[in-house]
């Protein structure tokens, strides 16, 4: 078996980080690790990284919740134009202490290529079309709202 240098996502290899990825807690069915970091911040649980969703969709993002908890609302934090900066990630963290899972979907990694020259307002509106996705995560309860960071 060879090695492939391509930056597609076999099914297998989605399936198996994403049962690692349950078993931690974090990822739910509807999205699955590709890469990430992990880590713990004052008694919440964040994660940062690529996730594949369902459709073969793969976004990058920042997720953080509070440590052992689920059934949340979930908030999408939509950054601005400086792409995921330390206002994103504090208002994350804000939701996060709140008792909510928050996901920062970081749009110039997600929006990358051609995709890019799409603009920003194409990239909130998709986002926002990934409503049920978003809402399907393990530790969420299927409520999702948006804010602007």
């Amino acid at each position: 078996m060879g090695v492939s240098h391509t930056n597609s996502v076999s099914r297998r290899g989605v399936m198996s980080r994403m049962a690692v990825a349950a078993a931690a807690g974090m990822v739910a069915p509807a999205l699955a690790p590709v890469a990430h970091a992990a880590g713990s911040d004052d008694g919440l649980k964040t994660f940062k990284g690529r996730y594949a969703l369902r459709g073969g969709r793969i976004i990058d993002g920042y997720f953080v919740a509070p440590n052992n908890a689920s059934y949340l609302d979930v908030v999408v934090v939509l950054h601005g134009e400086n792409g995921f900066d330390a206002g994103a990630r504090a208002l994350a963290h804000d939701h996060a202490r709140a008792g909510k899972l928050a996901i920062v979907p970081d749009m110039p990694a997600t929006y990358s290529g051609i995709a890019a020259l799409a603009g920003r307002d194409a990239h909130v509106a998709d986002i926002k079309a990934m409503r049920e996705a978003f809402g399907r995560h393990l530790r969420g309860n299927g409520k999702v709202e948006f804010v602007s960071a």
